[in-house]
């Protein structure tokens, strides 16, 4: 029965697979029109090209903020992506940042990203200019990131006073062997 449940770890292999291809389309998708994007807005400023307007015209700022968004929404995918096959599958030489061991060190590298997220978000609104309550946005975004540093901070806390006394359990174990 062990063998089996052992074996069944290698089920996540589809969802790691759906996770790359997912990124990857929004790499190279949000790559290739963001290359597109900028030949267009250079040609036009150059006077070389001439583009009839689709829609509302979007400041070229917040069409870059649009873009950076896209790849962080593809760096989240991949990360977890990776983060799932360091956790079931293999270890993955990567910078130290990347090297995933637990699901905290995944969890805070999401984290981390959402909370990227969620400013770009809130900074394309604000670069759009539209009549909105900022202050309303402002706080709906900065609640769940506020939310996400405390669990963070917390859980750093518990992590930190599980290995000081595990520390201080075994010190006490090694000073009383040592005396007898």
């Amino acid at each position: 029965m062990s063998r089996f449940f052992a074996a069944t770890r290698y089920l996540i292999i589809i969802p790691i697979i759906g996770l790359g291809f997912a990124a990857a389309a929004f790499f190279l998708f949000g790559g290739v029109n963001l290359i597109r994007f900028l030949f267009e807005a250079i040609g036009e400023a150059l006077g070389l090209i001439h583009l009839e307007p689709q829609g509302e015209e979007v400041p070229f700022v917040i069409e870059v903020v649009e873009y950076v968004h896209t790849f962080l929404i593809g760096t989240v995918l991949y990360i977890t992506s990776i983060g799932f096959y360091q956790l079931f599958i293999s270890e993955i030489e990567f910078p130290g940042w990347l090297k995933i061991h637990n699901t905290e060190e995944l969890e805070t590298n999401l984290i981390g990203v959402t909370v990227v997220v969620l400013a770009v978000n809130f900074l394309s609104i604000v670069f759009t200019g539209e009549n909105i309550d900022l202050v309303a946005q402002g706080a709906g975004i900065a609640l769940p990131i506020g939310a996400l540093g405390l669990f963070i901070g917390l859980r750093a806390w518990a992590t930190r006073q599980t290995n000081l006394t595990e520390r201080e359990e075994a010190e006490s174990s090694e000073a009383s062997e040592s005396s007898e």
